[in-house]
């Protein structure tokens, strides 16, 4: 597809009965976007919203700001609406970003100013999560931008984050163009689709390790976490290997990551609070299919099996050792 006449960088914004965080969401990209013309274009797929969406994104447009206002006459589900959005951008680089998330002043410079002039195949932007204030940023040192060559070293980076969307600007001409989106349906994680079917075709990727977003905490969930993680995730991940050719070792960087450390962390926690999250049957879900890993004895069966006080314990100095043989 070519993309000489078309933005450089699609910004698409799926929502559903949020609209006070749009509004706040759409005021961080409006006044970043403008300076930049056509070469970027934003776009809001309204999943068939009951609330004021629509008031809120035509107060937008009538202040002269180009938005492409999707308004869906039924409610497509989020992998549907996320669908949605990849079809309907023009841009040769593609960002999903999520409606209660903010794109931090003189970050779209800072992108633009990559892919405007170089081929990647995913530009990471790193993030921090917040409760009230976004404007108070952790104080951590950060590295500035990092080129990768060697594709496993970035997939170590970045791990299982692949998975949130606002932090993954995706080049959309390096996306298979058999990709069947619909392979990925019902997952929770449509987006892994083009994310890592531009990963897998790209020879250079960044990692962002400056903040650039800053992500709403506790706002999410709504869905079985283990499900989706376990065995969803699993899911996607051999529909790359048996389908799309691609190697497991790819794969497997990411899955001894989410077991040591994303997958237990949150059963002990899950344990006792789901949270927003729905209350699932951690073993039946992961034992079936991440047994053959000593990951998942070492951190996952003991999180989920050993009394809780001891299971802290163990998995706390478990991912220690492991963080100190660089094995985390």
């Amino acid at each position: 597809m070519p993309f000489e006449n078309n933005p450089i960088l699609t910004i698409a914004i799926p929502t559903y009965n949020r609209s006070n965080f749009l509004d706040r969401c759409l005021s961080q990209i409006v006044n970043q976007a403008v300076k930049y013309g056509n070469k970027v274009e934003l776009i809001v797929s309204d999943n068939c919203s009951t609330d004021d969406t629509e008031a809120v994104v035509n107060a937008y447009i009538a202040n002269g700001h180009k938005i492409h206002y999707i308004k869906n006459a039924s409610n497509l589900g989020p992998d549907g609406n996320f669908r949605q959005c990849f079809k309907a951008a023009n841009g040769k680089y593609f960002l999903l970003f999520s409606d209660d998330d903010l794109l931090l002043d003189d970050s779209l410079r800072k992108i633009m100013n990559l892919i405007e002039v170089d081929e990647y195949g995913i530009v990471y932007l790193s993030n921090y999560f917040f409760k009230t204030d976004y404007l108070r940023k952790p104080n951590r040192k950060k590295r500035g931008i990092i080129i990768f060559n060697d594709l496993n070293k970035f997939i170590r980076k970045v791990d299982v984050w692949f998975t949130f969307i606002s932090s993954n600007v995706i080049n959309k001409s390096l996306v298979d163009p058999h990709l069947d989106l619909n392979d990925f349906a019902a997952t929770n994680l449509q987006q892994l689709a083009w994310t890592f079917s531009s990963l897998f075709n790209s020879s250079k990727n960044i990692f962002y390790d400056e903040y650039l977003v800053a992500a709403q905490l506790d706002n999410t969930g709504g869905y079985k976490f283990c499900e989706v993680f376990g065995k969803h995730m699993h899911t996607v991940f051999m529909t790359f290997i048996n389908k799309y050719g691609v190697s497991n070792e790819h794969f497997e960087i990411i899955v001894r990551k989410m077991l040591k450390k994303h997958l237990s962390k949150y059963i002990l926690s899950a344990r006792k609070d789901f949270g927003s999250y729905h209350e699932e049957d951690f073993f039946n879900i992961l034992h079936p299919i991440y047994k053959p890993y000593l990951s998942y004895w070492i951190f996952v069966y003991p999180a989920i099996r050993w009394p809780l006080p001891l299971a802290k314990i163990w998995c706390k100095v478990s991912r220690f050792f492991a963080k100190l043989c660089n094995l985390l």
